[in-house]
């Protein structure tokens, strides 16, 4: 059975939706993911949707690409797919957030191209394409002064350390430098990356985080906490100073302890 609470965060609201099972996590977080953009295209022209890349979205993914599939052309046409963050990879490379969804989501979605803002992560040095990709964004969206333009949903995760995007630990929004896209540089194994900034995705409409995995319980139940200065948790703060809300989907085994 699934249940849902809400807390208060940087004084905006967090809703946790949990899942009693992956499979039902993967189904009812495509139908939220896919109700919300129905909802926002019955009073508005278009609809706008960042996705993140790693291996956790990919059954959602998949659940959402059976839906689209059915959904006339004319309506997918009004959805604006942008991403959250990209290696700086060809979009042939494993390791491409666009390649994987691509290949469960926009394919087999029989998803429009030309509604498709990917990062172009093979465009070396990755400071021009983080450019490029700001003014792509201000161009489809709405200019950046005085408050960035707000995409309406960002489908986030939460790694292992606690980093959302490409944002890891050690940053801040002080670093965003009144910036929408930053490159990141490569870091020891790390290859390097272009990611939204915090600004960008604390002013988003609606942050979608979706996590799974007994082994996230003790990382998530820190997140929610509000305790403490990992990434995650500065985007938390940032949207609920903002009044943005943002959401939790997961699965039973991540669901953090009362």
């Amino acid at each position: 059975m699934t249940a849902s609470s809400t807390l208060s965060l940087g004084g905006g609201s967090v809703t946790i939706t949990v899942f009693p099972s992956l499979e039902d996590w993967a189904g009812g977080a495509a139908m939220a993911i896919l109700s919300r953009l129905e909802t926002r295209l019955a009073s508005h022209r278009n609809v706008s949707l960042a996705l993140s890349g790693g291996s956790t979205p990919a059954p959602v993914f998949r659940a959402m690409a059976r839906e689209l599939a059915q959904w006339p052309d004319e309506k997918k046409r009004k959805i604006h797919w942008f991403f959250v963050d990209e290696r700086c990879v060809s979009p042939e490379d494993g390791q491409s957030n666009y390649r994987m969804a691509k290949e469960t989501l926009f394919a087999p979605g029989k998803v429009p191209t030309d509604t498709i803002f990917r990062m172009k992560g093979e465009h070396s040095p990755g400071e021009e394409e983080a450019l490029r990709y700001e003014r792509l964004i201000t161009e489809t969206l709405g200019p950046a002064i005085p408050h960035p333009p707000a995409i309406d949903f960002l489908l986030m995760g939460v790694g292992p350390d606690g980093h959302t995007a490409s944002l890891f630990p050690g940053t801040s929004p002080e670093d965003d430098r009144h910036r929408l896209v930053l490159a990141v540089p490569q870091e020891g194994e790390r290859v390097a990356r272009i990611t939204l900034t915090y600004r960008m995705l604390a002013w988003g409409g609606e942050r979608l985080f979706l996590v799974t995995g007994a082994d996230k319980r003790p990382l998530l139940q820190k997140v929610l906490s509000g305790e403490g200065d990992l990434p995650s948790q500065w985007v938390l703060r940032e949207a609920g100073a903002l009044g943005h809300p943002s959401t939790f989907l997961i699965d039973a085994s991540v669901a953090p302890t009362r």
